[in-house]
């Protein structure tokens, strides 16, 4: 009998998307309740939701738990699209181009999130 490799990395990778969904799924209401009922309009009640330490760390954390889940899913379009062997330096070529802009809109919200004094 043949053995799979790598069946437990399909396991963790599929458990961290079902997470970070959930904690995405948990925020979203949440923050869209506070947007709502905030008492500003425009910048003023922009800035004013997200100068608060607890909402900053939420936001960088529904960032940090997106991020992941969209780069997992990529992965699998990508090996059930591409899997033919000439494909394999495109496929290298769009995960490395995805990481880096992945790696950019972190870094992007980390700056904007942190800018709010």
């Amino acid at each position: 009998m043949r053995t799979v490799a790598g069946a437990r990395r399909g396991l963790d990778m599929w458990l961290a998307q079902r997470a970070s969904a959930v904690y995405m799924a948990v925020f979203l209401p949440v923050f869209l309740f506070c947007a709502l009922t905030a008492p500003g309009q425009g910048y003023a009640g922009w800035h004013a939701l997200f100068l608060p330490l607890g909402m900053k760390v939420a936001a960088l954390l529904f960032v940090v738990a997106l991020l992941p889940h969209a780069w997992i899913g990529l992965r699998e379009i990508f090996i059930d699209y591409l899997h033919c062997a000439r494909c394999a330096l495109l496929r290298l070529s769009l995960y490395f181009a995805f990481a880096v802009l992945y790696l950019a809109c972190l870094v992007w919200a980390v700056d904007i999130l942190w800018s709010v004094r």
